[in-house]
């Protein structure tokens, strides 16, 4: 099977900042920076109970961002 660059699975990193302690949750600005192929990087608020949740949420969405939309075929069952 050969794989894709679009059909792969999203690598990434993130880094974490504690934006406001204020309240609970925290609020973080959590940086996503993609290995290639999809190097791109992206930064996003998140409002999380720490930094490891912040961490995940983040790199979540990134991967829902990159990910390859489902094919048509895979949906008909073909």
């Amino acid at each position: 099977m050969i794989v894709n660059p679009k059909d792969a699975l999203p690598l990434c990193e993130a880094t974490v900042d504690l934006i406001s302690k204020r309240q609970r949750p925290w609020l973080f600005r959590v940086t996503v920076v993609g290995k290639p192929p999809h190097a791109e990087r992206r930064v996003y608020e998140i409002a999380a109970k720490d930094d490891n949740t912040a961490a995940m949420t983040g790199i979540d969405r990134f991967v829902k961002e990159f990910s390859h939309p489902l094919r048509i075929l895979d949906v008909l069952k073909i």
